[in-house]
């Protein structure tokens, strides 16, 4: 192999395995933002739930697990009388200058609800 061949083809090849990570640390990305949204919204629509505290806890677990992988994060949580949702979104970490990736994750549930036994004669 000449050394003109190498030149041109080393940088496409580390080019190239760059972007294989960029994309690994994406999908890694994404399945933090589903956690976090699905944790989110799991306390939010408990009977005793509330939205601050489905947003806190989406909040603690990406605190806890994505510090380095989701950046500029942001958690939003919304609950009516049937409907608790939490909405992750973030941007991916780049190993590609110049190279932006984002991820929006969300999830949603019916809210608890204490239903009376109905009596049937």
């Amino acid at each position: 192999m000449s050394l003109a061949q190498v030149v041109i083809t080393a940088p496409a090849l580390l080019f190239l395995l760059m972007l294989i990570v960029q994309f690994g640390l994406m999908f890694h990305a994404r399945n933090i933002a589903e956690q976090a949204a699905q944790e989110g919204a799991a306390v939010a629509r408990r009977f005793d739930g509330t939205q601050t505290q489905g947003r806190e806890k989406a909040l603690q677990l990406l605190t806890a697990v994505g510090e380095g992988t989701l950046k500029d994060r942001d958690v939003t949580a919304s609950r009516t009388a049937d409907t608790a949702s939490v909405t992750v979104t973030g941007t991916v970490v780049s190993v590609v200058p110049g190279f932006s990736l984002s991820v929006s994750e969300s999830a949603s549930g019916p809210v608890e609800k204490y239903v009376p036994p109905v009596d049937n004669p």
